[in-house]
């Protein structure tokens, strides 16, 4: 498996990755700029693009990429109405284009999506938005914007509480079991659990 990290994408610096094994790939999060991306996919079979939820800075390039390499995109069902609404999706809040995405699949916590021999395990991580997830594979999690190195995700736009972030930060420390794993995020640099449990000012709470 290989993991090729686009970074900076677009006004939100949103980073957006392509996982891939054999000619097959899977798309995490679609900022902007299909081309560029479809650049960097190369001889690549774009399969899916998997959204971590339903943001403008993560899901404006899903519709072009789905309609020029028929690949699926897929969100959770609680952020998919975000695919289709450009208040939904804040870009009337930030003032930034909308460029709508039909015909999206959804999937739910705990599902496990197979492209290949690449299987992406769904994580709900509520709280940035209601419908926020995380992709674990191997020991990488695709964390979106609920875990970052040094802070956390937002929850004034479209999520709900500190408590609720803090709770789905949790659950990610207690699947990986004690197993340090890579944290790859949807804006800045890549981190590890382990870091942050002891760096990050906002997980006191899960010290211990």
């Amino acid at each position: 498996m290989q993991i090729t990290t686009i970074p900076n994408m677009g006004d939100f610096a949103t980073n957006a990755y392509i996982v891939s094994s054999g000619n097959i790939a899977v798309l995490i999060d679609a900022p902007c700029d299909a081309e560029r991306i479809i650049d960097k996919l190369g001889d690549l079979n774009l399969e899916a693009v998997l959204l971590t939820h339903g943001h403008v800075d993560h899901i404006s390039a899903a519709g072009e990429l789905k309609e020029k390499t028929g690949c699926k995109v897929m969100i959770s069902h609680e952020d998919e109405p975000m695919l289709r609404s450009s208040k939904l999706c804040c870009a009337d809040y930030f003032s930034v284009p909308f460029y709508p995405c039909e015909g999206a699949e959804c999937f739910s916590d705990g599902d496990e999506l197979k492209f290949g021999d690449m299987t992406f395990k769904v994580v709900s991580t509520k709280g940035h938005t209601a419908g926020s997830v995380s992709f674990i594979i191997d020991d990488i999690i695709f964390s979106g914007d609920t875990l970052f190195a040094g802070s956390i995700g937002r929850i004034d736009i479209g999520g709900s509480t500190f408590g609720d972030i803090i709770s789905s930060i949790d659950k990610l420390y207690k699947l990986a079991d004690g197993k340090n794993m890579r944290v790859l995020s949807g804006h800045g640099p890549e981190t590890d659990l382990y870091s942050e449990l002891l760096e990050n000012p906002y997980l006191g709470a899960l010290r211990g």
